[in-house]
């Protein structure tokens, strides 16, 4: 067989290459122009998208533009006027080096590019369509640079399959802009969508103020200061209280030199100064800003530039832990409790279902015991406590509501189970102990809670009886623009599980409802566990497993906790919906819900056999 001839590509099929290693999507075009903009000295950026940019994107800067005879070398691949040796690759002070950034947006999309430098008293424009360029033409606009994407893939058909829905693609760009954003300070964003307003960020909003506008009061107001003494290699930031913990690491932001990268190593670094303030399965919040001298990191090896190699990587793993728990350190970290006061709950609201049907766990809303805000210090503004008011969520009108002239029976504790000898004991507010036949039971009382309703809102949803109260005032929630997109993707599964939101712009979506098997939490708590679901998992094959993932969620976020004191009637009740469920050895998540300690166990380790 006659092997095949060696022949040189075509410079379109060169450029599609570069174009499928650095631009994925459309938010990896919005961030290759907008480091261009901050290298040009740009202190504003207008950033105009179409259909999640897809259709359009148009970045205008107020940078120091281009010069017309270098227009046509912009869409060149490895043009650039960022390096001149192979030595400067080993000292990069710019975000855009590699100079393939246009020539493969203009590949694979019709991008107009004009640019004034002020030195010129008029500027000028060219075209690129599919790499075909146009002659240069003047053009009269302000001194600065001015660049529209459109139809991004319109040439790559096979390329443009691969691209989400519009409201994915929207959160992809708005989370590049979010790390812009917080690693210029003094950059005036604007950022519209389809020309409805999205983010405008003012050049004198400080990191704080950028961290509450995207991602909330909440974790604004948990700011930590975090800095390193002066040096060649430092450290600075903010990092939040443990209290603000997230079930997944979307909300740690590592920064070198201006740069939004990613590294395991200083995560893990990170996470560690948290190290037994935080439970298994929850992550840190923090905004970490590295100063690297720049020839002790290579920012070259990642087509994208999202990764780095330091060359003293030990030593900024050694810092960043230990800058981050010597800070912790400094703080009084334990929560003050307000003072339980128990009542007896109200356990039988109608008459004992049969099997599966199965009664709902008393909620305790106001007696439970809440743990107060940490006491922060102020290196940014602390929101008091509020006084207790009743909670939108309180009072809400049922979509089945139970019928009127059904009375509930006298209050009355339930019989213990059969196989029971005794009350169940309660240790440490977390297990339920008590004997059988065969021993002694350890029961994790949030773990069999949890399968509970788990089995609860399954069975309801399977049969279309899923009782969901809605809101009297839609509840407003703000989101990172990544988790917005995410949830109103998720719309229609989150419908089923009683769960309904909207768009209420920008990244705020409006829940209406929720499942009043889980009253005894907040709405926006049971919506911000099923969200933290979503951005952190790849989403079931089927639609069954999908909600299946998500009412696991949603149960362990509304299950009672370990540290929640339970009566003698809740306990019983608790352990009657035991023996009604399905699967009681084990919760939703897998994690068994007793512990069984033999007899012959037990006087085998007292020695009496």
């Amino acid at each position: 067989m006659t092997p095949p001839r060696i022949r040189q590509l075509s410079a379109g099929v060169v450029t599609a290459i570069a174009a499928g290693e650095v631009i994925e999507r459309p938010a990896s075009v919005v961030k290759e122009l907008v480091e261009n903009s901050i290298d040009a000295g740009a202190t504003r950026l207008e950033i105009d998208l179409e259909a999640g940019g897809t259709e359009l994107i148009r970045v205008v800067d107020d940078g120091h533009g281009i010069h017309p005879e270098d227009l046509p070398l912009a869409f060149v691949t490895h043009a650039t006027s960022k390096l001149e040796t192979a030595a400067d690759l080993f000292r990069i002070g710019t975000l855009g080096f590699r100079g393939e950034a246009l020539a493969s947006v203009g590949g694979v999309a019709q991008v107009l590019l004009q640019s004034r430098t002020p030195g010129d008293s008029r500027g000028a424009e060219i075209r690129c369509d599919g790499c075909v360029l146009s002659p240069v033409r003047p053009w009269g606009g302000p001194v600065g640079t001015r660049i529209e994407v459109r139809h991004l893939f319109f040439n790559v058909p096979v390329r443009k399959k691969f691209l989400k829905s519009v409201a994915t693609e929207l959160g992809h760009a708005c989370e590049t802009v979010t790390r812009v954003a917080l690693a210029n300070p003094g950059l005036h964003i604007v950022l519209r969508h389809n020309g409805r307003l999205v983010y405008e960020i003012p050049a004198t909003a400080t990191l704080p103020d950028r961290i509450g506008l995207f991602f909330g009061g909440d974790v604004r107001d948990a700011l930590y200061l975090v800095e390193t003494p002066p040096g060649p290699t430092r450290l600075a930031g903010f990092i939040a209280d443990p209290a603000c913990d997230r079930g997944n690491a979307k909300l740690q932001y590592l920064f070198v030199n201006g740069r939004w990268f990613r590294d395991r190593s200083l995560s893990h670094a990170f996470q560690e100064g948290y190290r037994n303030l935080l439970m298994t399965g929850r992550y840190a919040v923090g905004f970490l800003f590295l100063t690297v001298p720049a020839d002790q990191v290579d920012v070259n090896v990642h087509p994208t530039k999202a990764e780095v190699r330091f060359r003293e990587n030990s030593l900024l793993y050694s810092m960043v832990r230990a800058a981050v728990k010597t800070r912790l350190l400094a703080e009084n970290l334990v929560p003050q409790l307000r003072a339980p006061e128990f009542t007896v709950p109200d356990l039988i609201r109608d008459p004992l279902p049969p099997r599966r049907e199965f009664p709902v766990l008393p909620t305790l809303d106001a007696e439970w015991p809440i743990p107060a805000r940490p006491n922060f210090d102020a290196v940014s503004p602390r929101r008091p406590l509020a006084e207790a008011t009743p909670a939108p969520w309180e009072t809400p009108a049922s979509v089945n509501p139970v019928s009127p002239e059904v009375e509930p029976p006298p209050l009355a504790p339930f019989p213990l189970p059969a196989f029971e000898g005794g009350a169940a004991l309660q240790v440490h507010d977390a297990y339920l102990v008590l004997e059988t036949p065969d021993g002694m039971l350890v029961i994790d009382q949030h773990a069999l809670h949890e399968r509970i309703l788990f089995e609860q809102m399954r069975q309801r949803v399977r049969d279309g009886k899923l009782e969901v109260q809605r809101l009297l005032i839609p509840e407003p929630i703000d989101l990172p623009p990544e988790q917005a997109c995410a949830v109103l993707d998720a719309k229609d599964q989150l419908a089923e599980l009683g769960l309904e939101v909207e768009d209420f712009g920008g990244n705020t979506v409006l829940l209406s409802s929720y499942p009043t098997l889980l009253k005894r939490r907040a709405p926006h708590e049971i919506l911000r566990a099923v969200v933290d679901h979503l951005v952190s998992k790849d989403r079931s094959p089927t639609k069954e497993v999908f909600l299946d993932h998500l009412l696991a969620t949603m149960a362990c976020k509304a299950a009672v906790k370990a540290g929640d004191r339970l009566t003698p009637e809740e306990i019983a009740h608790l352990l009657l919906l035991r023996q009604l469920a399905d699967d009681s050895s084990h919760c939703p998540h897998g994690r068994p819900t007793s512990l069984l300690f033999s007899r012959a166990e037990l006087d085998r380790q007292f020695r009496r056999t």
